[in-house]
Order: structure tokens, then sequence, then C-alpha cells
């Protein structure tokens, strides 16, 4: 008995199956990665970070809303904002446990702006650097051993103070304000340092 065949119809290779299984899997994969790289663009590295052994996250906060002018001792809206950002009833947030390979310390960082002496606004900067460590410590017992305390004074600004020359604008003035504002700071970065590499 003879067989009716269509002409219309193609004749399929063997190979066909996995090469369209293949292909479609490299189209996946490189989807993929389109979208990692898209979610990657313009990461802020200042806030987190991954170099060698080390992971960094890092908080800012400005230290005209923590201290009093030209002084280091918190004021209240200062204890407020380190209550929303450190209490915790599940003791998750500064939890310093570790499998052993690992160690998480926190590192902060006390900055001035460049009015005054370098040698004043240095000490400033410690001073309140430590009144923030004196002030997280209320949130756990273990910081003391999972600490480093810095200041940079206006060593690292944020913001570059712009140089202007001669009288100033009402304008000037302001950027200049708003500038000083910004490197007045509290840095806090909480890293997470790989011992087993680092070793």
């Amino acid at each position: 008995m003879k067989r009716n065949i269509d002409p219309t119809k193609k004749k399929r290779s063997r190979g066909e199956p996995w090469q369209v299984i293949y292909t479609d899997l490299m189209t996946i994969i490189m989807v993929f990665f389109v979208i990692l790289w898209s979610t990657n663009q313009g990461k802020d590295i200042g806030i987190s970070e991954t170099i060698g052994d080390v992971s960094s996250r890092t908080i800012s906060l400005p230290g005209d809303v923590l201290f009093p002018p030209g002084k280091f001792d918190l004021s209240d809206e200062g204890k407020t904002v380190f209550n929303q950002i450190f209490y915790d009833e599940t003791g998750q947030v500064l939890n310093f446990q570790s499998s052993g390979l690992t160690k998480r310390l926190l590192v902060i960082n006390g900055h001035t702006d460049g009015d005054g002496e370098k040698d004043s606004n240095l000490e400033l900067g410690f001073r309140r650097a430590f009144a923030a460590y004196e002030e997280v410590k209320n949130y756990s017992q273990e910081l003391v051993d999972h600490v480093v305390i810095c200041t940079y004074a206006d060593n690292s600004p944020q913001l570059e103070v712009p140089k202007f020359e001669g009288e100033i604008s009402a304008a000037q003035r302001e950027t200049l304000k708003l500038t000083k504002s910004k490197n007045r700071r509290i840095t806090i970065e909480d890293k997470i340092i790989n011992k087993f590499e680092a070793e």
C-alpha cells in the first residue's frame, strides 16, 4: 500500500530538537546577563560594595541633625535617628555572631567641614564619632569588640568646597553653606570581612 506524502511538509532532521533547546538556553542566559548588567548601571558604590574579601555597606548621617554647631554632644534629634536605625527587638541589626569564617566590624567616621584649625577639626571629628559609638553601644554591648573609630576632619569631603574669590553673592554664600553642611557628617561602615581569605 502506497503512502500519500504531502510535498509541502519538510522532512525534519534528527538534530533539530537539541539545537532548538540549545538556542533557547543560550537566549535565556543572554537575557539574564543583560538584565543583570542593566540593574547594576548607576549603582552608588559608596553605599554598598565588595572589594576582595571585604563586603561593606555605608550610611551617612548629617552632622547638623546629630549635633549642635561645633559641639560633640548628641542632640535629642540625633538620639532619635540612632534609635530608628539600631533599635531592634529581634537583635538582628547588631548581631555580631558568625560562623567563624567572617568578622563583622562597624567603622564609625567623624567628618567636619574645613572651617577652623585642622587640629581642632580632627579632635571634633573624633569626639563626634566617639559620641556616635557610645549611642550605638546602647543597642549592643558586643559592639565594643567590633568597632573602629576614625576622624577625617575635612580630609575626605563628600562635596568639594567651591572656591570663590572676592565678594560673593547670596547664591554663592548659600552654595558654600550647603556644601559645608553636607561635609559635616557621621558615616558608619558595616563591614563583613572574610577571615579565611584574609589569612
